[in-house]
């Protein structure tokens, strides 16, 4: 890496493979608040879905190519509160073996999902984008009880021209179940997915977004179950760059 680059961008496997459009969406705002993003197509995976599965070694080796892979001074940005929220958590005690510290340190220090990147490092609270349209803001478990995520996605985008946010304060208390709790509660999952939308349903929203691509992809699923709902949902960053 070439000291031009300021930001470096992880994208987490499942937006890479399930909204492929999220890597250049969040390139685009990078981009826009005048950063220059390093991504190397090689790295796939923080290993979250394997520690929670309790395959060890698996996260282990996934967690010492994070380190390898950004071992330089620049922030590291990922549209995703549940990996950003699983590196700060658990890599200091997974990856302490390694003769990295500084690095590691580094990584879970510097490390910002992308709107707290954008409001509490850049000090960035409006994009000047427009997206005309009711929007849902769903907050995870993880943004809220791991991340400890503020108001930075609430804030861009209430600042977002057209945009009609919508909020709901007993949501708070749902959870979308994706990952290893969608594998062994199928039938509760599904029931936590269908509270979700049957409240979006109700307030009349457009569009719904969160600041974890693991849940839209979870409630997107949900939704292509149903035909009866006109809704769907968008990654935040592609909100941030719209100007429709």
């Amino acid at each position: 890496m070439t000291n031009k680059y300021t930001v470096n961008l992880f994208v987490p496997c499942c937006m890479d493979l399930y909204f492929p459009s999220g890597v250049q969406s969040v390139l685009a705002v990078l981009e826009k608040l005048g950063d220059i993003s390093y991504y190397n197509s090689e790295m796939t995976c923080c290993g979250r879905q394997f520690f929670y599965r309790g395959e060890i070694e698996m996260a282990k080796e996934l967690g010492y190519r994070m380190i390898r892979y950004f071992d330089n001074p620049n922030p590291v940005v990922c549209p995703s509160s549940a990996c950003v929220a699983y590196i700060k958590k658990y890599y200091k005690k997974l990856c302490e073996a390694s003769s990295v510290h500084s690095a590691i340190s580094h990584l879970i220090q510097d490390t910002y999902e992308l709107c707290d990147y954008i409001v509490n490092v850049k000090n960035t609270t409006c994009m000047n984008n427009t997206f005309a349209h009711r929007v849902f803001l769903f907050e995870s478990c993880a943004a809220r009880n791991v991340y400890y995520a503020g108001d930075e996605a609430k804030i861009l985008l209430q600042n977002t021209k057209g945009l009609e946010l919508i909020t709901d304060p007993d949501m708070k208390l749902c959870c979308c179940g994706n990952g290893e709790f969608a594998m062994h509660n199928g039938e509760m999952t599904e029931y936590a997915l269908k509270t979700i939308v049957e409240r979006v349903k109700q307030l009349n929203a457009e569009f719904i977004t969160c600041t974890d691509v693991h849940c839209l992809q979870y409630i997107d699923a949900y939704l292509q179950t149903r035909d009866d709902l006109d809704v769907s949902v968008v990654p935040i960053a592609e909100i941030l760059i719209s100007n429709k």
